[in-house]
């Protein structure tokens, strides 16, 4: 299981957790939704600490890939430079010579 998909699974089973436990505490609809987000981001932040990081390597390592590997065109990007140019000769045609 990739670093990603670990931290998303074990965040959803903390929240899952609270809002189970808020529930049978007594706390009902968007307070027990509303609580157990807010308990499960804390509890996150002190018991994933290890999977939060092992993310946030992983996200680097494929940013510093990416940035290597320097910008790529894309089709879109190859289509616009294309109606850029297109429209620029229509513009230079409409207008006629430059002036000197």
């Amino acid at each position: 299981m990739g670093p990603y998909l670990k931290y998303t699974v074990l965040r959803l089973g903390v929240f899952v957790l609270c809002l189970v436990v808020l529930t049978w505490a007594g706390a009902r609809g968007l307070l027990a939704i509303g609580l157990a987000a807010l308990v499960s981001v804390l509890l996150s932040l002190l018991l994933l600490r290890r999977q939060r990081e092992e993310m946030a390597l992983a996200l680097q390592r494929r940013v510093d890939r990416r940035v290597a590997q320097g910008p790529r065109p894309t089709s879109f990007g190859r289509r616009a430079d294309a109606d850029n140019d297109a429209e620029d000769a229509a513009d230079d045609q409409r207008r006629g010579p430059a002036p000197r």
